[in-house]
């Protein structure tokens, strides 16, 4: 049967769509009879590539049927025709982009007897060449955006991640914490304890590990501090030197002669003057320093045993276990006064 009558029942834009979903060329300026007769063509040559085109398929099916028709009984009525330009109107309301295809299989005809002749092709040969032109992004601004977008969103939860966890909040802690003289001197008492334990408490071995040859781990030995050295005199003369030169003497010398009593700071306002009095340091900071650094010298470099109260050994052993020996000892005390002047001054 010849599609050129089911071609000229359809209207202008009717047609056009039929030549945007097959990629007929150059079809915009030609006339509506043309355009039937350029259509025409053009599907009856590319038969085996839009033959699985759903909005195609009344076409084809009516080039699949006899070219003629002898029986009444298979003339299509009147009725099926209104349906069918009614279901093109559908079609053409609701437009379909041209890389669509429909894998279905297409609907038989409505005649028993009539053959089905139309190629059926696998949907990846269906598919328009502009199909992938289409899937591509439509200028590099678009692909730039997009790869913006996705950094700004890893950054914000990069940064809420770091927000959640609470770090800025415990640096700044810590930060306020060791800006201060009394932190300092915290630190270079505490280094000296640490490294006197080390001197006066000695490691012993309690057990030996063997190797795992599955994990490729060398057998290591286990030793743990020796609290008995606790009940002997070789652990408390030398302890009671340190702390009687690092903490006693320093800390009552920074108590009794504590300059910040004297200490007054004015404040002025525009209405009125008034003097206020700052609270003072129970220990002034500095003169614990200058105090630690002349038992210091005077003990470790001159060996002072306090009228033989501490023996030479035990002298020895502090000044061993030290860093840096007596001029480590005086060193950290030299840092701890400019730290306490260098804090004044801040202060007035």
């Amino acid at each position: 049967m010849s599609t050129a009558p089911y071609l000229r029942n359809l209207r202008k834009a009717e047609l056009t769509e039929l030549a945007e979903v097959s990629d007929l060329k150059d079809y915009a300026d030609l006339k509506k009879a043309e355009l039937e007769t350029a259509l025409d063509s053009h599907l009856r040559a590319n038969s085996s590539i839009f033959s699985g085109e759903k909005r195609l398929a009344d076409y084809y099916k009516r080039l699949a049927q006899p070219a003629r028709v002898s029986s009444p009984v298979k003339k299509e009525p009147k009725a099926e025709t209104s349906s069918i330009a009614s279901e093109e109107k559908k079609f053409t309301r609701r437009r379909k982009p041209s890389a669509e295809v429909d894998e279905t299989e297409p609907e038989k005809t409505t005649t028993p007897s009539a053959p089905v002749v139309a190629a059926r092709t696998p949907a990846r040969l269906a598919r328009s060449p502009l199909s992938f032109a289409s899937s591509l992004p439509p200028s590099p601004a678009v692909v730039t955006d997009a790869i913006d977008r996705q950094t700004t969103i890893v950054r914000e939860k990069v940064s809420d991640a770091w927000t959640k966890s609470g770090i800025t909040e415990r640096s700044d802690a810590l930060r306020s914490a060791l800006s201060s003289v009394k932190s300092i001197e915290t630190i270079i008492v505490v280094l000296e304890l640490i490294s006197l334990s080390r001197e006066l408490v000695p490691l012993r071995y309690l057990t030996t590990f063997p190797a795992v040859d599955s994990i490729a781990t060398p057998e290591f030995s286990v030793k743990v501090p020796d609290l008995f050295v606790l009940i002997t005199g070789a652990f408390w003369a030398p302890f009671l030197l340190w702390a009687l030169t690092s903490l006693v003497l320093p800390l009552t010398a920074a108590y009794f002669f504590n300059l910040s009593l004297r200490a007054q700071t004015s404040h002025s306002y525009s209405t009125r003057r008034a003097s206020a009095v700052a609270s003072p340091a129970t220990f002034d900071p500095l003169v614990y320093n200058i105090a630690k650094a002349l038992v210091s010298y005077l003990v470790y470099a001159n060996h002072f045993t306090f009228w033989e109260t501490f023996s030479h050994f035990s002298l020895e052993r502090v000044n061993v276990s030290i860093p840096g020996q007596w001029p480590g000892l005086v060193t950290g005390s030299a840092i701890g006064i400019l730290t306490s002047l260098y804090e004044a001054i801040l202060k007035k």
